[in-house]
C-alpha cells in the first residue's frame, strides 16, 4: 500500500515537471508613430487639414493670376490658411511636408503687389530658413532673403470669376415673358403712302349671271 502511494507520488512529479508552462514569447517592440500629420486631422479655427492647406495655398495661386480677387482677398484669404498652417507645424515640426509648403506660401505672398503681401512673404521666408534649415526650400529662402525682393509693379485689372454654366442665351422666337404678347392697337391703321385712304364700297354685289352668254349680233350688209 504505502509502496502505491510513494509509486503514484512520484508518476504525478514527473507529470508535473514535463507540462510546464512554455516561456513568454518576446514582445514586439512598439511602432513607431509617423511624423507626417494624418489625412483626416484638422488644424486651426478653420479645421483645414494638412492636404486642405497645401490646395488651398494653390487655389489662392490660380486666383491671384486669373485675376479673380483682388490683392486684400488674396492676402486675407492666405492669412487664414498661415493660421492652420501654424497649427500643423506645431503639432507635427517632423512633417516632411512642413518645408515645401511653408514655400508655396511665401511665394503666394510675394507675387502679390501689396507692401503688406511683402512683410508677410518675408516672415515667411524667414520662418522657413530657421525651422527647417538643411532642406532646399530653406536655401532659396534665404537666397531670397539676401538678393531681396523685385519693385513692386502694376497689375492688370480683376476681372470677375466666370460661371461654370456660361452666359444665358436666349431661345430664338421666344419672348421674354412666356404667354406675353403685344395688345391690339385701338387706332385705324395707317393709309399706305402714295394717296388718301379709299372707304370701303357699299354698293351691294352684282349677283353673277345664271343664263347663257349672249352671243354678239350680226351687222347687216348694205
Amino acid at each position: 500500500m504505502i509502496r502505491t502511494v510513494a509509486l503514484g507520488l512520484a508518476l504525478v512529479a514527473v507529470t508535473a515537471g514535463a507540462t510546464k508552462a512554455p516561456p513568454k514569447a518576446a514582445s514586439l517592440p512598439a511602432v513607431a508613430k509617423s511624423s507626417d500629420a494624418p489625412a483626416d486631422e484638422y488644424f486651426g479655427p478653420f479645421k483645414y487639414s494638412a492636404i486642405s492647406v497645401r490646395m488651398k495655398v494653390n487655389a489662392l495661386g490660380r486666383s491671384y493670376h486669373e485675376r479673380w480677387s483682388d490683392d486684400a482677398s488674396i492676402v486675407h484669404d492666405a492669412l487664414l490658411v498661415e493660421s492652420s498652417y501654424r497649427a500643423w507645424a506645431q503639432k507635427y515640426p517632423k512633417d516632411r511636408w512642413l518645408a515645401p509648403t511653408a514655400y508655396h506660401l511665401a511665394q503666394l505672398y510675394q507675387d502679390v503687389q501689396t507692401q503688406d503681401a511683402r512683410n508677410h512673404a518675408r516672415a515667411m521666408y524667414d520662418f522657413l530658413a530657421k525651422n527647417y534649415p538643411s532642406s532646399k526650400e530653406a536655401h532659396y529662402a534665404r537666397l531670397r532673403l539676401s538678393q531681396g525682393f523685385p519693385a513692386l509693379h502694376d497689375e492688370s485689372p480683376v476681372s470677375p470669376t466666370p460661371s461654370p454654366y456660361g452666359p444665358a442665351s436666349p431661345v430664338p422666337g421666344e419672348s421674354a415673358v412666356p404667354g406675353a404678347s403685344a395688345p391690339p392697337s385701338s387706332a385705324p391703321s395707317a393709309a399706305p403712302s402714295g394717296g388718301p385712304a379709299t372707304a370701303p364700297s357699299t354698293a351691294p354685289a352684282r349677283a353673277p349671271s345664271t343664263g347663257p352668254a349672249a352671243s354678239p349680233k350680226p351687222t347687216p350688209r348694205p
